[in-house]
């Protein structure tokens, strides 16, 4: 790991104990929208947690398949050390049976050059002898002429054999040095073999090392997300209470709605489920059978604020009346509704004195509801059929 690394780790960490360390605390008297910005700030600091987390969640899994990959490539470069090793040894073993076999034959060498050497002495000594002393040395000239012949013939012999063991010599020799060549070989391979597997070992290390400082900033990030989490369901509370002071707790009708979606999923309409995309989506898609879906864009399309945005893409219109059933979207230009997402809801009902009953996900946090409104008190809307 580079020092850039470890550095660029350690700053990361640090960044995280300083974010779940800050505080977090609001004031009864905050207004609306002091909450809703500190609720919108929150919600960004919770996507940019949980998007840390994966993207260590990610690394992490990376590194794991990384390990793996190194065990398994030591695991192999052990194999090709103990089959090397083993090649080392066979040979080895071949390079000392064969100096055996060179001194053997060095052995033959000396003892037939000795019996050479006699042989040559004998000739030497009989072609000196003179006639005198061959005539009074009773020897005949025909056995004398026998005894050389043989002589010769021995030497003839003997030189023969001389040189067919120093061939078979010089053979062994050549036979010794090929395989001294191939055990140097062998020992160059095996060094680098152990050479390769210590780096890999060395990374290894590393990459644990490593690994263990990515799933702690992980387990980070997830508190952090957590925390986050419990801040905004406490800001989601509070602003619901004071848009209830501000407009009247007699509003929600009660009732159920059939939406059985869990919280803190994605829905088969590309939104986040609980939210009041969601409920709109499902309601439009399997009480009313109408196609109503997020579809390719980049963050934010589907937000509430952007449902007109969306209509022509799901082969329907944008007006400015009621009907019932249809979508009724905020832009969020409201202290009320928040600026960031906007709201979205269904339309089930128009009333004689100007007002519209609505359903809605996430009005109460991440609840149901339905209420008689003035859609005018929430800022700017329109109505989507």
């Amino acid at each position: 790991m580079t020092k850039g690394g470890a550095k660029k780790i350690i700053v990361e960490t640090l960044a995280i104990v300083m974010v779940v360390a800050m505080s977090f605390s609001f004031s009864y008297a905050d207004t609306l929208s002091d909450l809703q910005k500190q609720r919108d700030q929150k919600l960004r600091d919770l996507q940019n947690a949980q998007a840390a987390a994966a993207n260590k969640a990610q690394q992490a899994k990376a590194l794991s398949v990384q390990i793996n990959n190194l065990d398994s490539d030591i695991k192999n470069t052990e194999s090709k050390i103990a089959s090397t090793s083993q090649q080392i040894d066979e040979i080895s073993k071949q390079i000392d049976q064969t100096t055996q076999n060179i001194n053997q034959k060095n052995d033959e060498l000396a003892k037939l050059k000795k019996k050479l050497n006699n042989s040559l002495l004998e000739i030497y000594r009989f072609s000196a002898r003179s006639d005198w002393e061959l005539l009074f040395g009773g020897s005949t000239l025909g056995s004398s002429s026998n005894q050389q012949k043989y002589i010769e013939a021995i030497e003839i012999q003997v030189k023969s054999l001389y040189n067919q063991v120093r061939l078979v010599k010089e053979n062994l020799e050549k036979d010794k040095a090929d395989q001294e060549s191939k055990k140097a070989k062998l020992d160059s391979l095996k060094a680098q073999q152990e050479a390769y597997k210590k780096g890999m070992e060395y990374q290894k290390v590393q990459k644990n090392q490593l690994l263990n400082m990515t799933v702690q900033q992980q387990k980070s990030y997830e508190e952090q997300v957590a925390k986050i989490s419990q801040e905004v369901a406490q800001l989601s509370n509070e602003i619901y209470r004071k848009r209830q002071e501000a407009l009247g707790r007699g509003e929600n009708l009660g009732g159920g709605s059939g939406y059985s979606y869990s919280c803190g999923n994605v829905d088969p309409w590309g939104f986040y489920t609980c939210q009041c995309t969601s409920y709109a989506a499902w309601y439009w898609n399997v009480i009313l059978g109408r196609k109503w879906e997020r579809g390719d864009g980049p963050t934010g399309t589907g937000d509430a604020k952007n449902w007109p945005n969306l209509a022509a893409r799901n082969g329907v219109g944008v007006h400015s009346s009621p009907q019932v059933g249809a979508i009724i979207s905020w832009s969020g230009d409201n202290v009320y509704i928040p600026t960031t997402y906007g709201h979205v809801a269904i339309v089930e009902g128009i009333n004689s004195d100007g007002t519209i009953t609505i359903s809605e996900y996430n009005w109460i946090p991440l609840s149901f509801s339905r209420r008689k409104i003035d859609p005018a008190k929430y800022g700017s809307y329109s109505y989507i059929y």
